[in-house]
């Protein structure tokens, strides 16, 4: 099935029938990146055709298979990893460093022979739209679209809270939940944790046909999004950094044993997740009393346990107890983001500061991680 932007539709049956219509000019938004569309039902895959003739071919998930990995390893790039990846294919005298390259150009071999998956996040597709010049923000998009073929890190929001509902449900209903899929094809998922879903499809649909639509109007709309030429500036969480630089100021300036300054960030992380909390518990369905008994009695001995928020709070506890560090506003997307790559991806590959911030939190923990800095050592293992 094509859809041009002129809005025709074709259609070329297993039997041999070919159909077309229209479906008028509005098929495509006027500022729309995509001029064509064609949906590949026995591949089950969608293939886009960018206004100025880049094909970017991604992975439709089945209803009951929302995450088939089995056999393939999930990288998690860094944005400046991403910025490699692009520069080697679009501008390679920009890649100075030939072993980081080549090892570039082999990851995107193996990307494109389906051999790993480098899932996308919400921070690659914010931190792309946020970059000013039109040309590197289409060219970052691309590759990412291109690259990670559809498959997505889930919203770490998501994430952290059903790992919050889990330890709830676990300690006071002594029962067990499905996780969900960290890395996926699922509709949305890149975006789970916010309120954005899309309209729903037409419900007179065929079941199969309208989870067909809703899947490709959700990954689509993504790629179009983030292929579109307006640069979006990124607005921090007011305050977050500010507050945590004045924290980690009164721990230096109110010096206290190691096991006081643990309680004292611990309580702080506590504090911090906000609504986070009292959601989990709202949908854990315990009550407001069982909340607190777990904040204050059991949140210690069940956060080692959770991928992303146990790593989260050591990265925390590491870096207030440093009083000189400071903090500045995309160091919530880099803990967020990069705690929850580690937490649930077999590969990441960071930046120097946090990656090291991890590694030492994965070893507080006890957890075996696989991080690098650079490409190059990523291939080497892989």
């Amino acid at each position: 099935m094509r859809l041009e932007r002129d809005g025709t539709m074709s259609i070329d049956f297993a039997d041999g029938r070919h159909v077309h219509s229209s479906l008028g000019r509005d098929a495509f938004g006027p500022a729309s990146a995509i001029a064509s569309s064609t949906f590949l039902p026995q591949s089950s895959q969608l293939n886009l055709r960018t206004t100025r003739g880049h094909d970017i071919v991604v992975d439709l998930p089945k209803p009951a298979d929302l995450a088939p990995l089995p056999g393939r390893p999930t990288i998690y790039l860094d944005q400046n990893h991403w910025s490699t990846l692009t520069n080697t294919i679009h501008q390679p005298d920009r890649v100075k460093d030939e072993h980081e390259r080549n090892a570039a150009v082999r990851l995107i071999e193996l990307a494109k022979a389906r051999e790993v998956i480098l899932p996308m996040s919400a921070a690659h597709l914010s931190e792309t739209a946020k970059q000013v010049d039109g040309e590197q923000r289409y060219r970052r998009a691309l590759t990412i679209a291109q690259l990670s073929s559809g498959w997505q890190l889930r919203d770490p929001l998501d994430l952290r809270r059903f790992e919050l509902r889990q330890a709830l449900t676990v300690r006071y209903r002594r029962r067990c939940l499905i996780p969900p899929a960290a890395v996926t094809l699922e509709p949305g998922a890149v975006h789970a944790g916010r309120d954005s879903t899309l309209p729903d499809a037409d419900a007179e649909l065929p079941p199969q046909a309208h989870w067909t639509v809703h899947a490709i109007r959700c990954i689509a709309g993504i790629i179009d999004a983030v292929l579109d030429a307006k640069h979006i500036p990124m607005t921090p969480v007011p305050g977050w950094a500010a507050d945590l630089n004045q924290f980690a100021a009164f721990l230096r300036d109110n010096p206290t044993g190691k096991e006081v300054r643990r309680k004292r960030i611990h309580a702080k992380f506590i504090a911090d997740l906000g609504q986070e909390l009292p959601e989990a518990a709202y949908h854990a369905g315990i009550t407001p009393a069982d909340m607190s008994d777990w904040a204050r009695s059991y949140s210690e001995e069940d956060l080692p346990g959770m991928p992303t928020l146990g790593l989260f709070r050591e990265v925390l506890h590491e870096k207030l107890s440093n009083g000189h560090l400071r903090w500045v506003d995309n160091d919530l997307i880099d803990m967020m983001y990069l705690t929850t790559a580690a937490g649930y991806c077999d590969y990441v590959v960071g930046e120097r500061a946090h990656t090291a911030h991890i590694a030492n939190a994965l070893r507080r923990l006890g957890r075996v991680g696989r991080l690098h800095r650079h490409l190059q050592s990523l291939v080497k293992q892989l």
